[in-house]
């Protein structure tokens, strides 16, 4: 299995707000990409509806999503 499926799952499984929260706080991460990861992991938005909203592709949404779990674990 990929290493970011494996990192998808285990952010799908924190179990609060605050936990994650704690996680995006504790890396180096953009106000960007913190907002990708709260608007899918916590608010359940797509990453097509992500890209729209941020004015990126559907496609480059996808690249960013993975290039920033591989910065998170």
């Amino acid at each position: 299995m990929s290493d970011h499926i494996e990192i998808r799952k285990r952010l799908h499984g924190i179990a609060s707000v605050a936990e994650f929260e704690r996680l995006l706080n504790s890396r180096i991460l953009t106000d960007a990409d913190k907002q990708i990861l709260r608007m899918y992991y916590i608010e359940g938005k797509t990453l097509s509806y992500i890209g729209d909203i941020l004015g990126y592709s559907e496609s480059g949404i996808k690249k960013k999503h993975k290039n920033i779990l591989r910065r998170i674990f």
